[in-house]
């Protein structure tokens, strides 16, 4: 179920400090705000545990598009405190500072016009693979325990608020009040889900990274084919006319 109280899904996210890497919208290095991510199962409010494995979660200073990376390129034995987050800075890996190396180097020959062959496919798949893990989420994910049975108290407490004044006023006045207010919660949801979930707002950022390299449809097939030969949600997920009509709207604004 996309939003369940009894049984709930939740992607917990806990910021972690800052961090350097290459971001595929702004197309060059950026400093992002660093943060690990991990899927828990909960009933009611209780967790249950995780599921799968964590990993670390990026959001750019600058555009705010958020980029999935592993846990391993920046080890870190113990998660330091959520309140030093703005200073906190992990030493990453030799693979992170040589992935922005080669892919400032791919921006500059694309800038130049000799982005081709497999530079040209590597530049499309690291770009598509970049937003792959935020296609695996569902809209409610990130929506915490307390939030949700909150949320369900509120609408079961003015549905009997309205039964009750209905009852006792003889009108159906009270009962059409009560669902207008349920109707206002549930578009409140609805409003705070598209406008900060991830998973709404992911076809616009990777429309917006592949922008300047002008992918062709086949060249979108064949990245999600790799994703479907890793068994990656994103692969079936993703659909290339979709994200060039994205562009195509981009271009156009």
């Amino acid at each position: 179920m996309p939003f369940s109280v009894l049984n709930a899904r939740v992607l917990c996210v806990r910021p972690i400090g800052v961090t350097s890497d290459f971001c595929p919208v702004c197309r060059q290095e950026r400093r992002f705000h660093l943060a690990q991510a991990e899927r828990k199962r909960y009933f009611m409010c209780f967790d249950q545990g995780r599921e799968g494995q964590p990993h670390h979660e990026l959001t750019c200073f600058v555009c705010a598009c958020k980029v999935e990376r592993s846990v391993e390129e920046r080890p870190i034995e113990i998660l330091p405190d959520p309140k030093s987050a703005g200073s906190y800075e992990p030493e990453p890996l030799p693979i992170v500072c040589s992935r922005i190396t080669d892919c400032v180097a791919m921006e500059d020959m694309l800038q130049a016009g000799g982005l081709v062959g497999e530079d040209r496919e590597e530049m499309i798949r690291h770009t598509i693979f970049s937003f792959a893990r935020i296609y695996d989420e569902e809209p409610f994910e990130r929506i915490k325990p307390w939030v949700r049975m909150t949320i369900t108290i509120v609408i079961i407490v003015i549905a009997g608020l309205g039964v009750f004044s209905m009852q006792r006023s003889g009108s159906m006045l009270p009962m059409i009040s009560a669902a207008g207010a349920i109707v206002m919660v549930i578009f409140a949801l609805l409003y705070w889900v598209t406008t900060h979930s991830p998973r709404k707002r992911v076809r616009t950022w990777l429309a917006m990274a592949l922008l300047p390299i002008d992918p062709s449809s086949d060249e979108i097939r064949k990245a999600r084919r790799e994703m479907q030969a890793s068994r990656i949600k994103a692969g079936d997920c993703i659909r290339s006319e979709k994200v060039l009509a994205k562009m195509k709207k981009l271009r156009g604004a």
